[in-house]
C-alpha cells in the first residue's frame, strides 16, 4: 500500500508582514510630504527656521566682506510662490538675508543686485521697511546696483539704499501705481453666460468682471491708487532728497533709462556691480574685502514642493502672462503692455 504524504503548509507571515511594513512606510512617506508641504506652505504650528544663504565667491579678498543679496524677479509675497520655485523675489526672502548680513560681524557693507520690474504694493513696502530697518540696526552702508530693469516697485525698494548704482542702459522709473480689472461683460453676453450677484451692500462686488464699472466704483479704486501713489511719492522724496512736487513731476509712470534717471536725480552715478561693491566698501570705511554673493541652494523639499504644486488651469497662466487678472491687483509694476 503506497503511502501519501501531507504537502506542508505554506507560511504565510512573511508575506503579511512585508505587506504591513510596505503600507507602514507608504503611509510614513506620504505624511512626510505632507509635513513638508504644509511648514512650507507656512501652514505648520512651529515657524520654519529663516534661510541660510551660502556665500558665492565673486572677487577681491581679505577677511572683511561686502555681502550682495540678490534681488531679481517679481516682487510679491510668500504665499504668492510655491517652493521658491517661480521667478520671484518675497520680502521674507530678503528678510532673511538682510538678517544673515547684520549678524555676521565679517560682513561690513551691502550690495542690493536689484533687477526687477517690481510687483505688489504691500510686498515692495514691507522690503522697503526691511531695508530701512537694516540700515537703523546694523549701520552697515547699503548700495543698489541695478541690472536690466529696476522699475516701479524696484525703484521703490531701492529708494532706501544709500546710494543708487545703475548703467545707462538700464530701464527704470515706471513710478507709479496700477490697478488692472478685466471685463468680461461683452464675451460672457456673446456666450450667454450671466452672474448672479446677492450683496449686502452696494459695492460689494466691486470690480467684477461681468458687468461695466459704474462711476462712483471708479471714484473708490482711484482714492486707493492715490493713497498709494502718495507714498510712493513720500519714499522717493525722502529717500533721494527731492521735493515732492517734484517727485510728481517725473513720477507719471514713464519708464526713464539709466542715463535719464541720472540727470533727473533718480541714480547717483553709472556703473556695474564691481563699482557698487567698491562704493559699499568705502562707504564701511574698510581697505581689501571680498565680495560675495548670498545664494539659497536648492533643497529637497524645493524640489518636492515643485513636483506636488498644484499648477494653475492653462487658461489663467496665459490671462496672468497677458497681464489680465481676474480680481483686481494694486500693483507697483511696470509692465510692457499695459
Amino acid at each position: 500500500m503506497q503511502q501519501t504524504h501531507a504537502q506542508p503548509r505554506r507560511r504565510r507571515w512573511p508575506w503579511i508582514v512585508g505587506g504591513l511594513a510596505a503600507l507602514a512606510l507608504l503611509i510614513l512617506g506620504a505624511g512626510a510630504i505632507a509635513a513638508v508641504v504644509a511648514l512650507s506652505a507656512g501652514g505648520g504650528t512651529t515657524s520654519s527656521a529663516p534661510a541660510v544663504y551660502e556665500e558665492e565667491y565673486v572677487s577681491g579678498e581679505g577677511s572683511n566682506k561686502i555681502a550682495v543679496l540678490p534681488v531679481e524677479g517679481v516682487i510679491a509675497s510668500a504665499d504668492s510662490t510655491v517652493g521658491g520655485v517661480q521667478s520671484t523675489v518675497t520680502p521674507e526672502g530678503l528678510e532673511s538675508a538682510l538678517d544673515q548680513a547684520a549678524d555676521d560681524e565679517g560682513v561690513k557693507g551691502i550690495v542690493l543686485e536689484v533687477n526687477s520690474p517690481g510687483g505688489g504694493v504691500t510686498a515692495s513696502d514691507q522690503m522697503h521697511a526691511s531695508i530701512m530697518d537694516f540700515k537703523e540696526s546694523s549701520g552697515k552702508p547699503v548700495i543698489v546696483s541695478m541690472g536690466d530693469t529696476a522699475a516701479s516697485g524696484g525703484y521703490y525698494i531701492s529708494a532706501a539704499a544709500d546710494e543708487i548704482v545703475a548703467n545707462e542702459t538700464t530701464l527704470t522709473g515706471s513710478l507709479g501705481v496700477i490697478i488692472t480689472l478685466t471685463n468680461f461683460s461683452e464675451a460672457a453676453d456673446k456666450y450667454g453666460i450671466r452672474q448672479e450677484v446677492i450683496k449686502s451692500g452696494e459695492f460689494k462686488d466691486i470690480g467684477s468682471s461681468f458687468r461695466q464699472m459704474t462711476p462712483e466704483e471708479r471714484e473708490i479704486f482711484q482714492s486707493i491708487v492715490d493713497e498709494s501713489y502718495a507714498e510712493f511719492v513720500s519714499v522717493i522724496s525722502e529717500g533721494r532728497d527731492i521735493p515732492e512736487q517734484r517727485v510728481r513731476e517725473i513720477a507719471d509712470g514713464r519708464i526713464y533709462s539709466g542715463e535719464q534717471a541720472e540727470e533727473l536725480g533718480l541714480v547717483d552715478e553709472f556703473g556695474d556691480l564691481e563699482t557698487a561693491a567698491d562704493n559699499a566698501r568705502e562707504s564701511a570705511g574698510v581697505g581689501d574685502a571680498t565680495v560675495v554673493r548670498y545664494v539659497q541652494p536648492e533643497t529637497f523639499s524645493d524640489m518636492l514642493l515643485a513636483r506636488l504644486a498644484p499648477q494653475k488651469p492653462e487658461a489663467v497662466q496665459i490671462m496672468e502672462a497677458a497681464g489680465l487678472y481676474p480680481s483686481p491687483q494694486l500693483q507697483y509694476l511696470y509692465r510692457p503692455g499695459l
